[in-house]
């Protein structure tokens, strides 16, 4: 076996050791939520509280600026908000995923998927907690919800392998190169707007309509949305979101496997 085809197989290795160990950073998770909000009387919901002010304030403002009718499109903005808010916030926290446990990764070998492991399930928590806005929305103005909407649960956990994939790529690149967070925070802020969360695909009519057809976090986000909102299978989506996923997924476990030596050293 060839050195590239040796570094793969521990870059694999390694990740499915990480995925083997829930012990670790399911609870090393949960103890980093408990520690965040200790002392606090409302916990997690303090951010739920406050992503639900926003969805209502600047739904209701967008709804008026872009002349939709705010039955459709509040739950459209809610969703896609929140789980935007969940992605954005896992590859964010990523860029830092090795960096702030430097103490840890320096002093014990554990494999470097659980970092990540510990911070995507810190992430899903908080999403939890967030999903109660999406269901407070859908019950006051709909739509009324069919067996389409649980496709919405496989789509969510693309997305989360999809985001697992993406940690470990900028997780190395950021641990490596100290200037990558800035420039991945920027890149998520323009994301962002370039993807249909506060304004709907068929806004950019057919001259523009590649900025969301070509957007594979569109995608991600169409998948888990559109079965709850529009009773439909996106079999498109869903063709890009797989693919999409494959290409990342390889790309980290090949990144985890060729550096993971190095990371302490860079650290």
């Amino acid at each position: 076996m060839n050195t590239t085809a040796m570094k793969r197989y521990n870059g694999l290795r390694e990740f499915w050791a990480a995925l083997a160990n829930p012990h670790l950073w399911a609870l090393l998770a949960w103890y980093d939520i408990r520690q965040r909000y200790r002392r606090s009387i409302l916990g997690p919901f303090w951010v739920t509280l406050s992503t639900g002010i926003m969805i209502g304030t600047m739904g209701l403002l967008w709804s008026e600026l872009f002349k939709n009718d705010i039955t459709s499109f509040l739950p459209f903005f809610a969703i896609g908000n929140v789980l935007w808010t969940f992605y954005a916030s896992q590859i964010n926290e990523a860029c830092t995923g090795f960096t702030q446990f430097e103490t840890t990764i320096k002093q014990i070998r554990f494999p470097m998927g659980v970092y990540l492991l510990r911070i995507l399930v810190r992430n899903l928590i908080i999403l939890a907690h967030n999903c109660v806005i999406i269901v407070i929305v859908i019950a006051l103005l709909g739509p009324s919800l069919t067996w389409y909407a649980l496709l919405a649960i496989p789509g969510l956990f693309l997305g989360t392998v999809a985001m697992l994939a993406i940690s470990m790529i900028v997780s190395v690149f950021c641990t490596r190169f100290r200037d990558m967070p800035m420039i991945v925070s920027n890149v998520i802020m323009v994301l962002f707007y370039l993807t249909p969360i506060i304004w709907r695909p068929e806004a950019l009519g057919n001259k523009y309509h590649w900025v969301a057809d070509y957007n594979p976090f569109a995608h991600l986000v169409e998948i888990v949305r559109a079965p709850i909102i529009n009773a439909q299978f996106p079999g498109e989506s869903w063709i890009w979101s797989l693919a999409t996923t494959f290409v990342l997924l390889v790309a980290g476990i090949a990144l985890q496997g060729r550096f993971r030596d190095r990371i302490a050293y860079w650290l």
